[in-house]
């Protein structure tokens, strides 16, 4: 019996490391990054909202739906992790900053895709 009970917690501590191996991301492409997939959400969002006004307005409303399906082609590339939509995203946080209205978001923006972990996750995806 009191093998047996010996026996248990190492069959435990067996089946549970192989579980917790699958969970580990791969070496070679690190997770990406929670602020990355809520901003590419939020940009989805918006693409969505761009095309359905663009839509609703007809003719008149082609510029928003161009600039809608744009943006998320763009939205897309950002969750992919295209290293490309990373720099898009630090050009536009410098526009926002000159443009003087939206100088925290841009500066928000700036600092967060400068983020070690944030480059590091593009840099692998696309390498």
């Amino acid at each position: 019996m009191g093998s047996a009970s010996r026996g248990a917690p190492k069959a435990r501590g067996l089946a549970s490391a192989p579980a917790a191996a699958q969970r580990a991301p791969s070496p070679g492409r690190p997770e990406r990054p929670l602020g990355v997939t809520l901003l590419a959400a939020l940009q989805i969002l918006g693409s969505l909202i761009e095309i359905g006004v663009g839509l609703a307005f007809g003719i008149f409303g082609s510029a928003l739906l161009i600039l809608g399906a744009l943006s998320l082609v763009f939205a897309l590339a950002l969750l992919s992790g295209r290293n490309w939509a990373r720099i898009l995203m630090l050009v536009g946080a410098v526009l926002d900053i000159l443009s003087i209205v939206g100088i925290v978001w841009g500066a928000i923006l700036l600092y967060y895709f400068t983020r070690r972990h944030v480059v590091e996750y593009f840099k692998a995806t696309n390498g």
